[in-house]
């Protein structure tokens, strides 16, 4: 994480750039093409997508000072007893896979417009506190990391993370 956004307008700038990008790619390609699973993880395009909204939620939860697995529908447990991110995104992917095209669209859409509007509710001093100041509570609560890195990697890189993995499938649709 190099190059850390400083300030409010910039992360907020760096946040909607990143949603863009991913919206402008989605937005060229059919429900069968975000549907279709082609990996050994069965996971579709429209699997990412999902999967980034569940993360949005609970971003955005965090920053209203929220519970953040239960804004991603998650039990609080089992994200303390994983032994891996694989499973709590097992979880995830089981909540979604059944959902229209449609639907996880409009979730990540509103999942964005909740990290907005979170995050114009915070000032710049704010981006700074750690994940305990927003979830004192929460089993990554020992994080003394500024807030900023988890937003940072659960909004605009988290997206770009993804991204190499669906243009993957779509290559493979395309053979």
């Amino acid at each position: 994480m190099s190059d850390m956004p400083q300030t409010k307008a910039e992360l907020i700038d760096r946040v909607e750039a990143g949603y863009a990008a991913l919206e402008e790619r989605l937005s060229h390609l059919s429900d069968a093409q975000l549907s279709a699973r082609r990996t050994s993880t069965g996971w579709s395009a429209k699997d990412h997508v999902a999967h980034l909204a569940a993360y949005v939620y609970g971003m955005a939860a965090l920053l209203r000072r929220e519970p953040r697995w239960a804004a991603m529908r998650l039990d609080e447990k089992l994200v303390r007893d994983s032994q891996s991110d694989d499973e709590v995104n097992a979880v995830i992917y089981q909540q979604y896979k059944d959902r229209s095209t449609s639907e996880v669209r409009a979730a990540f859409r509103d999942a964005h417009q909740q990290m907005l509007n979170a995050l114009n509710n915070l000032t710049d001093a704010d981006l700074f506190k750690t994940y305990a100041d927003y979830q004192p509570h929460d089993p990554d609560a020992n994080n003394k990391a500024p807030v900023l890195g988890w937003i940072v990697g659960n909004t605009y890189e988290h997206y770009a993370e993804h991204r190499p993995w669906m243009e993957e499938l779509l290559a493979r649709q395309n053979r």
